[in-house]
């Protein structure tokens, strides 16, 4: 699951562990990481830095470890109540959220195909959930969160039911915002094998298609392999640009369209596949996950002129890094492609939509509440926004001189809808700051 931040306000990002960075060990069985390295491919080099992390990664034993490594050790059983299944979704910034049951218990969920299933501990308390195993992995910063894992009986998708499926027990009010942007919890990956999910952000629908239910692809789509993994069966598909290949995940965790991690950004080949004129640089953190918003680091962004998956050129396309594997592409492809993971026919399929959302707007900074304030988390250079002085890390207290109030658990969630709704970066015009005590106010408009 990524937690890149959306261009502009980032109140949240969807939270989690990265799908497959975590080593879960059981009856000699190491599951997770290894088989997300296994998929990218040993040879490959996001597939080489997650086999590395294999070798470092804490494994720590599970409390009933044969019975759990038993269960994710086998894919999730689907019951299709006909060969299709359309259900709605809502995009909450980049997030898709999907109605489900668990366990007979209706409740909104994120749709993250770049994590494993996580129920909110107060539905887990709720259903009576009992936790069969714990373990420590690595959230999408790389921070080492611990979570119990149980099983749930039934998890019902508009009609098409899951069964047994594992999930992992976290509680959202953890973090700052987590109760505001998570009602039930995240579905994860684990639950994609043994369907066929095309996602059209155009319609607002999502299609479960039984094996051989989904049409064939026509000549206009984009079709790539779909490599078999083990828990959590995360979607990994090739790509490439220019002499550069590798594989990556489709993480609809993440809203951007393409991220690279920064050692196959680095390659020489992916640099001369950089537009001119194209290329920024900034300072920030990446966002928030489950264990918290994450250390500032450089970033970049570009557009990349050559852009493949699965021998398709797809370009130019823009893109982003991050600090930790694999690379992704995420719900950004969603404004110009309907995207199908078929499992059981092991490709995914991306068929160019007949009207494609226009292209998003770069504010060049970023904001997020944390500790109670407002902050700056991400500048970029050459932004009105750097060009007016504004830092990373700054507190924001006026937004176009309306005053931000003291958050708290009363109005943390309301003040984040505002900031989404009222105060989107690309119209803000003056923004306030508090450095050293004394307040500065900044004009973007003039830059």
């Amino acid at each position: 699951m990524s937690c890149l931040q959306s261009r502009g306000v980032s109140a949240f990002s969807c939270c989690g562990f990265i799908a497959g960075r975590r080593a879960i060990r059981a009856g000699g069985i190491t599951i997770g990481l290894a088989a997300l390295s296994s998929a990218l491919g040993a040879s490959a080099l996001t597939g080489a830095a997650l086999a590395s992390d294999v070798a470092s990664a804490e494994s720590p034993a599970l409390a009933e470890g044969p019975e759990l490594a038993a269960v994710l050790a086998r894919p999730v059983a689907v019951e299709h109540p006909a060969p299709t299944t359309v259900i709605p979704f809502e995009r909450h910034r980049h997030m898709l959220v999907i109605e489900a049951q668990a366990n007979g218990v209706a409740r909104e969920f994120v749709f993250d195909t770049g994590s494993p299933s996580m129920i909110a501990r107060e539905l887990a308390d709720e259903l009576g959930l009992r936790p069969v195993g714990s373990n420590t992995g690595r959230d999408a910063n790389g921070a080492q969160v611990t979570m119990d894992f149980a099983l749930l009986d039934r998890l019902e998708i508009g009609g098409v039911v899951f069964r047994q499926v594992p999930v992992l027990i976290f509680d959202f009010a953890d973090i700052e915002l987590g109760p505001c942007v998570f009602d039930g919890g995240v579905i994860g990956s684990e639950i994609l094998p043994g369907s066929a999910w095309r996602i059209d952000a155009q319609a607002g629908e999502m299609t479960i298609g039984a094996p051989g239910a989904m049409p064939p692809a026509d000549g206009a789509a984009v079709v790539a392999p779909l490599h078999p993994a083990g828990y959590p069966h995360p979607p990994i598909s090739d790509y490439r640009i220019g002499a550069f290949s590798d594989r990556l995940l489709f993480d609809t965790g993440s809203g951007e369209a393409v991220v690279l991690y920064d050692k196959a950004a680095a390659d020489p080949a992916v640099r001369g596949a950089i537009v001119p004129g194209s290329h920024v640089r900034g300072h920030g953190s990446h966002g928030v996950s489950a264990g918290g918003m994450g250390a500032p680091a450089p970033l970049e962004r570009f557009t990349l002129d050559d852009f493949a998956l699965g021998g398709r050129a797809i370009g130019p396309v823009r893109a982003t890094t991050r600090v930790v594997p694999p690379s992704l592409i995420g719900t950004g492809l969603l404004d110009s492609y309907i995207v199908t993971l078929d499992y059981p026919g092991q490709k995914l399929v991306l068929e160019p939509r007949t009207d494609p959302a226009p292209a998003r707007d770069e504010a060049g900074y970023s904001l997020a509440i944390a500790g109670g304030l407002v902050q700056v988390t991400q500048v970029f250079e050459g932004s009105p926004a750097a060009r007016a002085g504004l830092r990373s890390g700054d507190r924001i207290v006026a937004i176009d001189g309306a005053r931000l109030p003291e958050i708290g658990p009363a109005n943390r969630c309301e003040t984040m809808r505002w900031l989404a709704a009222e105060a989107r970066p690309e119209t803000v015009e003056r923004l306030t700051v508090l450095r050293e005590g004394e307040e500065i106010a900044l004009s973007l408009a003039d830059q």
